[in-house]
Order: C-alpha cells, then structure tokens, then sequence
C-alpha cells in the first residue's frame, strides 16, 4: 500500500463496505496535500475535507485524522511544532490563522469588486464565479453577503428585475439558490423576448415589392397605349400631329382661358370679403369707455350705471365727457 493510503483513517464497520465509503476513501486519496506554499490556500483545503467528510457524516474526530494526514512540507513541521494542537475545533482556526496571507485575501477581495457579468456569459457561470471567490475569501460567508456580491455584479439587463423578486421573498428565504433560479428565469424571459420576430417588416417588404413590380407596369401601359394609339392613325393624322407644336398642342381655348380668369377673380374676392369685414369690424370696435376692455360695447359692460352717464351715473354729461377714472 501507498503512503497516502497508510494514512486513510478508518471508519465503523457499519459502513465500511457501503458505496459511500469507497467513494470517500477515492476522493481523499486523490486530493492533494497542503504543503503551506504561498500559491496554495488554505481555506481551499479545509473546504475540500469538510466536503469529503459529509460524504459519510464524518464527526470532528475524523476530520482531525483527514486533516493531519494530508498535510505535508512546512504545514506538517508546523503541526509538529504545536503540539497542543489535539482536536478539529483547535486545528482549524489555527492552520486558517497561520496560513492565510493578507496578500491572497487582499486579491480576491479585489476579484470580487472586479467581477462582473460579461454579455455572452451565462447567469450559471457568473454565479459558480462568485460563490468560489465568496468561500475563498471568507468560508463561514453569510448568505446574505453572498447574495449582494451576486446582485451587484450580474449584468445591468438582469440587475433590477432581481432584485425586484428578491425583495419581494422573506428575509430568509433570500438565498444564493433563490438567486439562481430567478436569474434563470428572467434570463429565459429576455432570450424569449429577443427571439420573437417582428412582423413589421415583412409587411414593408411586401408593400415595397408590390409598388416596385407594379409602377413600370404602369409605365409600360401608358408607352404602349401611346404608341398604339399612334400606329392606328392614318399616315395624314401623323403628319398633322408631328406637324404641330407643343405649344399649339396644348394651349387653351381664348373663350375658355378669358372664363377661367373671371372664375379666378370671383374666386378671390369672395376669399378676401370675410377679410375685410373682420377688419373693419376690429377697426370699428373700440375700448370700452367704462372698463377699457376691448371685448364687449360700453352698453353691454357689466359696470355700467343704470341711470345717467354710464361710467358714474350722472346726468348732467355724457360717458365720453365723463371725468371719473374707472379702477
């Protein structure tokens, strides 16, 4: 047997011939050893035991006894070193303390900030982004922090339809898996959306194809009933008509040209009579001498006296000698 195999901890009998069990012995085989090098993170490899050990329920005990047994270099001499080191609860927080580097943390935060959701991403790739760089930089991460990195960097088209539906769930049930299904779903929607035709121009194209075939058929028409109409006269009428010219051909009558112009000049002084009434209309309506408004008569004023002089009521004078000042 291998070294990785001597040490592979073992498990009850209960479940040592299960599925599960052989499933657990491949994967922490195959995982690799921690051996503390700045490139390697160490919330990574305490991610990845954790994971192997739900596959059989593993308690803290066991987690130790994978831990220990995969860590290797200037990890496993440091774990030597600190020998009061005894359970899971100890060595955890302890190996994260020792092996995490401001540096490493420093640049996910900043690929987080950074991140965003490009246009011909996926909402299920962006949101596997996220989430590694959420459990690398903190893995204890709420759910809630998790769900605003997501927010703010999903894409602009899909932002504020989520968040929408987010804030309409319970404070609970906002979750990264509530995320994902509704970013699916407006994503489905907006792709629907696009992929519908519009018939606008199918319509335009046909019109456009109807009024192109149809206008040189008219025009082929009126060439061809002209040139018939010219080959049917006898050879004098063609003589007549090339004799003529253009002016001669289509010059109006005298009788009908002299009617056309009274017609005309009747025309246009009805058109200016309306004119001229309303202007001296307007150049007969004054102000009124009582208010000074200009859209009534001085007789039809609602100020105006009943008796006398219609401004003050006198009468010994008229309204225009009147001397009041109306205010």
């Amino acid at each position: 047997m291998g070294e990785s195999e001597e040490h592979v901890p073992t498990t009850p009998s209960s479940t040592s011939g299960s599925a599960m069990m052989i499933c657990y012995r491949e994967c922490l085989s195959n995982m690799v050893k921690f051996t503390g090098n700045e490139e390697e993170k160490i919330a990574k490899f305490i991610s990845n035991i954790e994971r192997i050990g739900k596959m059989i329920n593993a308690n803290d005990d066991i987690l130790y006894c994978m831990c220990t047994a995969k860590i290797d270099g200037e990890a496993k001499r440091w774990y030597e070193n600190n020998t009061s080191l005894i359970n899971w609860e100890q060595l955890k927080p302890a190996l994260l303390e020792r092996f995490t580097t401001p540096d490493s943390s420093t640049k996910i935060f900043e690929q987080l900030k950074e991140r965003k959701q490009r246009p011909d991403e996926s909402i299920t790739s962006f949101f596997d982004t996220i989430t590694k760089l959420c459990h690398d930089y903190d893995p204890e991460m709420s759910e809630k922090m998790k769900v605003s990195w997501l927010e703010n960097g999903v894409k602009d088209s899909l932002k504020i339809p989520i968040k929408r539906q987010m804030k309409l769930l319970a404070e609970q049930a906002r979750t990264t898996k509530a995320f994902l299904k509704i970013a699916k779903d407006e994503q489905e929607l907006q792709e629907e959306r696009v992929s519908v035709p519009d018939p606008t121009p199918s319509y335009m194209s046909y019109f456009t194809n109807t009024v192109s075939t149809t206008k040189p058929q008219a025009a082929e028409g009126r060439l061809n009933l002209s040139s018939s109409t010219h080959t049917s006269l006898p050879d004098g009428s063609k003589n007549q008509i090339y004799s003529t010219t253009p002016q001669s051909r289509w010059s109006v009558p005298k009788s009908r040209s002299t009617t056309f112009q009274q017609y005309d000049q009747s025309m246009a002084s009805r058109n200016n009579k309306p004119t001229t009434i309303m202007k001296n209309s307007m150049r007969q309506r004054s102000s009124c001498l009582i208010c000074k408004r200009n859209n009534h008569r001085s007789i039809d004023c609602y100020y105006k006296k009943p008796t006398g002089c219609y401004k003050c009521g006198q009468s010994d004078h008229r309204i225009r000698d009147c001397p009041t000042v109306f205010y």
